[in-house]
C-alpha cells in the first residue's frame, strides 16, 4: 500500500512540473468567466423580466447602470432612464432586477398604503440584515418592521406635535435672520445653503437628541455637516455595486481609519456617530432611573430618543446603535429641507412680482415684518402655498427612483404583469418634469398648484406617497413657512455671483438633488432691511 502510495505522489509532482501560468489562468478563468456568460444569458431569455422593454445589456448585467452613474460617467442614470423611456415606452427594464414606469397616474400602485405592502428593495439601498445599516428607518427593509419603527416615532412627528414646537423655532429662525441683519451691516456675502442648513440642523438635534449644535452662531454657520450630507448622497450609487466596501468602509471602522484612504470620508465616518455618544448617554441615564424606581425620565429631559427609551418596543430596538442609526436619519433630513428653502428664496429674489404678491399675502397676518406668526396661519395663505409646493417640485430634494416591492400581489400596468417580489419605482426628477402634467416644468411658478386644486393630492411626490412618506415633513413644512416669512419679509436680498445652472438646477443624482460639482452654493447679499412693510 505504502509503495502505491508513493507511486500516485510521485507521478502528481511530476505532472506539477508540467503546469505552466497560462494553464493556471485558464483552470481558474475561464470557469469564472463560462458562469457569467450563463448568468447573462439567463437574464436576457429565461429571467421572469426578460419580456419587458429595455436594451439587453442593462437586463444583462448592472455594469450598464455602473458607467452611467459612477465610471465614465457620473449621477447621471436618472436622465439615462429617461432616454430609454422616449425609446421603449413608459415601462422599462433599466437592470437585471428592476423595472421602471414613466407614468405619473400609475403613482398610487406603486407607493400603496393601507392593506397593500410595500418592501424597500435591498439592492438599492445597500441594506444589511444587521448593523448601522439596517437599523434605521430609512434602510428598513420589511415592511412589517417598518410600520413597528414608525409607529414609535409617528407621535413626535405629527401636526399637534411640531405645533409645539414652534416657539423654539421661531427663535431659532430669529438668530438667523440676526445674523443676516448683521450681514447687512457688514456688507457681508451669505452662502445660503450654509445659513439655512445651520437652521434645520440646530432645530433637528435639539428636538431629537436634547443637544443645540450652535451651528447657527458658528461664523462658518457649521458648514462641514452641510458638506458630510452631500458627500454621503455622493456614495449612495457607489454603495449599490461595492455595499460590502462602503457600509463597512464608512459605517463600521473608525474615522481615524478611514482618514488613511481618504480624508473627505472620514468627516462623513465621523458626522455619522455624532450621536452615537448622545444615544449611549439617554441609554445609560434610564438604566439608572429604572434603578432607582423611576418610570420616566425627569421631564426637563424629555427628546424624541428619550420617549422612545421609554415606549413599549422591544429591547433590541432601544440599543444605542440602534437609535444612532435613527438619529443620523433624522439628521439626514435636514439637506432635503435646505435645499429646498435655498431654491425658493432663489426664485423669491429672481422674480420680483411672485415676492411682491408674496409680502402682500404676509401682510395679511403679519402687522409688521416682525410679527410673530404660526404655521397653522402661513399655511392658510394660498400663494404662500403655491410657492412652498412649487419650491418643492422644482428642487428635487429627493432626485433619485424610489423602488417598493409589492411582496403578496402582482402588480398590472397596461398589458404588462409585473411579477410579485421585484423592485418597481418611478424617479421623483422624472415625475415632477413629467410635461404633461407639469407643463414648462424647468420654469418656477406657483399658479399652477393655484390653477389645479387637484394637482397636490393626485400627483406632488416631493415627500414620497403611501405608508413610507416622509416621516419629518410636518416638521420641514414649518420650517420652511416659518423662516423665509421671516426673511422675505424683513429684508431685500441680492444674488451674489449665482447661476442657475450651476447653482440651482439638479445635473446629479445623488439620490438627493444634487447640482454641478463646482457649485460654490446660492450666494446672496442682504441689501435692504425693514422694521415696517414698504409702501407698495
Amino acid at each position: 500500500m505504502v509503495a502505491i502510495v508513493n507511486d500516485l505522489a510521485a507521478r502528481l509532482w511530476a505532472g506539477l512540473g508540467h503546469i505552466t501560468f497560462t494553464n493556471i489562468l485558464l483552470y481558474l478563468v475561464l470557469p469564472y468567466l463560462v458562469y457569467w456568460v450563463v448568468v447573462f444569458i439567463y437574464r436576457i431569455t429565461l429571467h421572469p423580466l426578460a419580456k419587458f422593454p429595455g436594451p439587453k445589456l442593462a437586463g444583462a448585467t448592472f455594469w450598464y447602470e455602473f458607467y452611467y452613474d459612477i465610471w465614465p460617467r457620473r449621477y447621471r442614470y436618472t436622465w439615462k432612464i429617461k432616454e430609454l423611456h422616449d425609446k421603449y415606452g413608459p415601462i422599462v427594464r433599466i437592470n437585471p432586477i428592476h423595472i421602471h414606469i414613466y407614468d405619473p397616474d400609475y403613482l398610487d400602485e406603486i407607493y400603496a398604503s393601507g392593506k397593500h405592502k410595500r418592501d424597500r428593495d435591498p439592492w438599492f439601498h445597500h441594506a444589511e440584515e444587521q448593523g448601522m445599516m439596517a437599523w434605521s428607518l430609512l434602510q428598513t427593509m420589511s415592511h412589517e418592521r417598518h410600520r413597528m419603527r414608525r409607529a414609535a416615532l409617528n407621535p413626535f412627528f405629527s401636526k399637534r406635535a411640531i405645533q409645539q414646537l414652534e416657539a423654539v423655532l421661531a427663535d431659532k429662525a430669529e438668530v438667523l435672520t440676526d445674523r443676516l441683519s448683521r450681514a447687512h451691516a457688514e456688507g457681508a456675502v451669505v452662502n445660503l445653503n450654509y445659513a439655512v442648513a445651520a437652521l434645520s440642523l440646530d432645530m433637528a438635534t435639539s428636538y431629537a437628541l436634547g443637544y443645540d449644535g450652535g451651528n447657527l452662531r458658528r461664523e462658518d454657520w457649521g458648514a462641514d455637516w452641510l458638506d458630510a450630507f452631500q458627500m454621503v448622497g455622493k456614495l449612495h450609487p457607489v454603495g449599490r455595486h461595492f455595499k460590502t466596501l462602503v457600509n463597512a468602509g464608512v459605517g463600521s471602522m473608525s474615522p481615524r481609519v478611514v482618514g488613511w484612504f481618504s480624508p473627505q470620508m472620514a468627516l462623513v465616518a465621523r458626522k455619522l456617530q455624532f450621536p452615537l455618544e448622545t444615544m449611549r448617554a439617554a441609554v445609560a441615564d434610564r438604566a439608572a432611573a429604572a434603578a432607582r424606581g423611576e418610570q420616566r425620565l425627569a421631564a426637563n429631559s424629555r427628546t424624541v430618543f428619550a420617549e422612545i427609551l421609554d415606549s413599549d418596543l422591544p429591547p433590541e430596538e432601544k440599543t444605542a446603535g440602534r437609535l444612532n442609526a435613527e438619529a443620523g436619519s433624522v439628521l439626514g433630513g435636514v439637506e432635503t429641507t435646505t435645499r429646498s428653502m435655498g431654491v425658493i428664496l432663489y426664485f423669491l429674489v429672481e422674480q420680483p412680482d411672485v415676492l411682491a404678491r408674496l409680502r402682500a399675502e404676509l401682510r395679511a397676518v403679519m402687522a409688521t415684518p416682525h410679527a410673530e406668526v404660526t404655521t397653522a396661519a402661513l399655511e392658510a395663505l394660498p400663494y404662500f402655498s403655491a410657492i412652498i409646493a412649487e419650491g418643492l417640485r422644482i428642487s428635487h430634494g429627493v432626485v433619485s427612483r424610489s423602488p417598493r416591492i409589492a411582496t403578496e400581489e402582482d402588480l398590472q400596468y397596461k398589458q404588462w404583469v409585473i411579477p410579485r417580489g421585484t423592485p418597481v419605482m418611478q424617479s421623483m426628477f422624472l415625475h415632477h418634469t413629467h410635461p404633461r402634467i407639469f407643463p414648462n416644468p424647468m420654469v418656477f411658478k406657483p399658479e399652477r398648484w393655484l390653477e389645479d386644486p387637484q394637482l397636490k393630492p393626485r400627483y406632488a411626490m416631493y415627500f414620497g406617497r403611501g405608508s413610507r412618506a416622509c416621516l419629518g415633513m410636518n416638521l420641514a413644512y414649518s420650517e420652511m413657512y416659518l423662516t423665509i416669512a421671516k426673511i422675505v419679509s424683513r429684508f431685500d436680498l441680492e444674488l451674489y455671483e449665482t447661476i442657475r445652472e450651476r447653482d440651482i438646477d439638479v445635473s446629479h443624482d445623488c439620490f438627493i438633488g444634487a447640482t454641478r460639482m463646482d457649485s460654490p452654493g446660492i450666494r446672496i447679499k442682504v441689501v435692504r432691511e425693514y422694521n415696517v412693510w414698504p409702501e407698495i
